[in-house]
């Protein structure tokens, strides 16, 4: 299923199609040529992230207010690793490490449970940027919290796949 087929959220396909209008023939947008007066609606549910190798980690360079409102606290200068992305933060890593890799972006519903039981269910989509082209240094992201599932399944990262297209 292509990317445009699997979006849910408004606020998600508004980034998608923001970062596609930036591309002007390349395969990703540099940090520079992100505009947040461009997309005032989108800022409360964006995500920045550095990215870091040799080892690779990811740094939370922004996170929005919906964001923090709704994971329940603010992460901004912390490193994925360090906060609590459920039993299974290996998919997430993995996902992050596919679009750093292959320059595409991705796109998921996911639903895990939080350290302190709190479930949470969110529609995501990761974008990557690259200052020179030839490697990723910054993802930009926004995730719109859903309703969580009414079973009593713990969902993990349902419906991952990277975008294409």
């Amino acid at each position: 299923m292509e990317l445009d087929d699997r979006i849910r959220s408004e606020m998600i396909r508004c980034l998608y199609d923001y970062w596609s209008n930036l591309l002007a023939g390349r395969q990703a947008p540099a940090r520079s040529d992100v505009d947040p007066r461009a997309m005032p609606r989108i800022l409360p549910h964006l995500g920045l992230f550095d990215v870091e190798n040799d080892p690779r980690r990811y740094r939370v360079r922004l996170m929005g207010t919906n964001v923090v409102e709704w994971y329940g606290c603010d992460v901004t200068g912390h490193y994925l690793d360090e906060i609590d992305l459920g039993l299974n933060p290996g998919t997430v890593f993995s996902i992050l490490d596919h679009v750093v890799r292959s320059m595409t972006p991705a796109h998921m519903v996911s639903e895990y449970t939080k350290q302190d039981g709190r479930r949470i269910r969110c529609e995501r989509i990761v974008l990557p940027l690259s200052d020179n082209q030839r490697q990723v240094n910054m993802l930009l992201g926004a995730s719109v919290q859903l309703s969580v599932a009414s079973d009593d399944a713990t969902a993990s990262d349902s419906a991952i796949q990277p975008a294409s297209g």
